[in-house]
């Protein structure tokens, strides 16, 4: 296992997977997921926050830090992810450990028993570690219909995610923004980048489907730092 902790760590990771995270759509995979609403929270809690025309936080392009409070955990050491939980949405999978494949792509749930679960990125921290950790998940398939993150474009601020970990401890991340990018521009610096030094984790799915290439165009991407750690 690679973990990266570091900032060439995180920026090589982004290098190598950012730009292909198309694969997570092209599986022809149903059009019909919830849409991804406005833009969520701020990305800079050092800036002042703007809002689009329907209230909700405007994105910032050049924003690649999280809202680290003085009251948070501190970071962990390395622990290998065994599921993750979000309640809000009804969510609770085993995690797999993917990585990239030989073309440098970023690695997906295959058709089989493993399909519909969630992955965690093995080239980034695991959650808790300092820096992001990223756990993916497809939003629906052709063979299956709705996937693990269905209705990821749900969450909003303040929910929680859960990740149990192998050292036995649970650790909790609350929600603080989300983003839709699409995929031909999709920011690598921000999602895989930022604050190397907080603990926080990205979920990320698929979205935008458009029926006249057969697969979806954006993808989804929920911000979320470390708020609570616990035994069991």
């Amino acid at each position: 296992m690679r973990i990266f902790g570091g900032r060439q760590g995180v920026l090589a990771l982004a290098a190598a997977v950012g730009l292909v995270l198309i694969v997570l759509g092209i599986l022809s995979q149903r059009p019909d997921p919830p849409a991804a609403g406005p833009d969520q929270g701020s990305l800079d809690p050092s800036a002042t926050t703007s809002t689009t025309d329907s209230g909700a936080p405007a994105p910032s392009a050049e924003a690649d830090d999280s809202p680290a409070e003085a009251d948070d955990p501190p970071p962990l050491g390395p622990s290998r992810p065994l599921s993750v939980s979000v309640p809000a949405i009804e969510v609770a999978s085993d995690l797999l450990q993917l990585g990239t494949t030989d073309d440098g792509t970023l690695a997906v749930p295959q058709p089989g028993p493993d399909l519909d679960k969630a992955a965690w990125l093995e080239d980034s921290p695991t959650p808790g570690q300092p820096g992001p950790s990223v756990i993916e998940g497809h939003v629906s398939t052709a063979e299956n219909g709705p996937s693990i993150f269905f209705d990821l474009a749900e969450l909003e601020i303040g929910d929680k995610i859960d990740v149990r970990r192998e050292d036995g401890t649970r650790v909790e991340f609350t929600v603080y923004a989300t983003r839709e990018f699409d995929k031909d521009s999709f920011p690598t610096k921000l999602v895989y980048g930022g604050d190397l030094g907080t603990p926080t984790l990205r979920l990320v799915t698929c979205s935008s489907f458009d029926p006249d290439i057969g697969h979806h165009t954006g993808n989804l991407v929920v911000f979320s730092r470390l708020t609570d750690v616990r035994e069991g």
